[in-house]
């Protein structure tokens, strides 16, 4: 990351202002989410932010917010862009960086009837340093009867990047929450019950069981995100949870971790956020925010949370123009906004990859079809020039990041 990106907080937001988001109007699309969710329509798209409804609610104001995480080195480890992992019909195969060459390393049973049985993802599939993967599934043997709602029978899988299984664990939620050292995953016990989080190591032993009092929790799908320094998670509406087993408590309302969609940037000192008001960036305390575009593309509503390239330098988002999805890149720096790609759908398609390569010249993502049920994945420079289609018919994949060893 750019040594003075502290610097540029004081001088963001030079975009001219557009029209804001209309809080009820986000509200609405998002409570649809997540019945596309449950019905299982959408079951196989990716979701790289971490939740699907902006933290509109209002939240419990407590006096004391949690102790900034101490940064991680504010340049980051840039590492070459490895292998690609995607799940297609209930199957993750892992292919070349270009999507050939493809080894099937989890056989499922594709989904039927709104089902999903077979294996499947949301979010980022590869570990941080590269060397494991994370994915979820409800596979069947033959004889076995579809669950009648897959949300209620999940798995989390971890493996090798040969797919050899190193454990396998129940587990509800979407996105597959990896530590920043690569060695724990977090995973919902029960998001819909008793709102207990699990940790569990790289061998399935959970090292920690978390409980959520409920009137913490606000409505929608979420999954957790670490803090650089791997003490906590944020969860939705601003929810702190510690991982030590400490209380939970709610940031007071206005810090802008406590909004939906949020993404730390490489090194941790940043944070990026989407709120009403548009997508920003402050520190990674939640101090000093500023809205670098505001509204978005025009009157759009934010479809993906924000995602930083591996040098933190700019910042990846979609935005819905005019009822069409639209992959966009934002300089961090000069403010300025780099359209890239249609990426299909409609307005209500929910869920796509985005993924920067690791020497951040490329973007993968997902163009889907104008129903938006079925995807393929593409990729293409970050000036907007050479887009490929790499795996026709999967709406979910991963980049690995090899990263040299110093």
């Amino acid at each position: 990351m750019s040594s003075n990106l502290q610097d540029l907080f004081d001088e963001v937001g030079r975009n001219a202002p557009a029209p804001t988001l209309d809080p009820d109007d986000v509200l609405r699309r998002a409570r649809r989410s997540r019945h596309r969710r449950i019905s299982g329509v959408v079951a196989a798209t990716v979701v790289v932010a971490v939740a699907l409804v902006v933290g509109l609610a209002s939240q419990r104001q407590l006096g004391a917010t949690p102790d900034p995480a101490t940064p991680l080195p504010t340049a980051p480890v840039l590492g070459t862009l490895g292998r690609l992992a995607y799940a297609i019909d209930g199957d993750v195969y892992v292919a070349d960086a270009h999507g050939r060459n493809r080894i099937r390393i989890a056989d499922g049973t594709p989904g039927v009837d709104g089902n999903c049985p077979g294996y499947w993802g949301e979010g980022p599939i590869w570990s941080p340093d590269g060397r494991y993967l994370a994915y979820r599934g409800d596979p069947l043997t033959a004889g076995d009867t579809p669950a009648p709602d897959c949300l209620w029978n999940r798995n989390v899988t971890i493996s090798d990047a040969s797919g050899d299984r190193l454990a396998s664990f129940p587990g509800d939620g979407w996105a597959v929450a990896w530590s920043p050292d690569s060695t724990r995953v977090a995973a919902w016990v029960d998001f819909y019950g008793e709102h207990t989080l699990g940790i569990y190591g790289l061998d399935g032993v959970r090292q920690a069981l978390l409980d959520v009092p409920s009137d913490l929790m606000t409505g929608g799908d979420w999954d957790p995100v670490w803090s650089p320094d791997g003490a906590w998670l944020l969860g939705p509406g601003g929810l702190v949870i510690p991982v030590d087993g400490s209380p939970p408590r709610t940031l007071p309302e206005g810090d802008p971790r406590s909004y939906g969609w949020y993404a730390y940037s490489p090194g941790g000192a940043a944070f990026a956020y989407i709120s009403p008001d548009g997508l920003g960036v402050a520190a990674a305390d939640g101090s000093r925010a500023r809205v670098l575009v505001r509204g978005g593309l025009g009157n759009a509503w934010w479809s993906l949370g924000p995602v930083w390239s591996p040098t933190g330098d700019r910042i990846a988002f979609v935005s819905v123009e005019n009822g069409e999805n639209e992959l966009a890149v934002l300089d961090v720096a000069s403010g300025t906004v780099g359209p890239l790609a249609d990426m299909g759908g409609h307005a209500d398609t929910v869920g796509s990859i985005i993924t920067f390569s690791p020497e951040g010249d490329r973007i993968l993502f997902v163009r889907r079809d104008p129903t938006g049920e079925r995807g393929s994945l593409w990729s293409v420079n970050t000036d907007g020039s050479e887009p490929h289609r790499l795996v026709p018919g999967s709406g979910w994949g991963d980049w690995q990041t090899l990263v040299p060893t110093r």
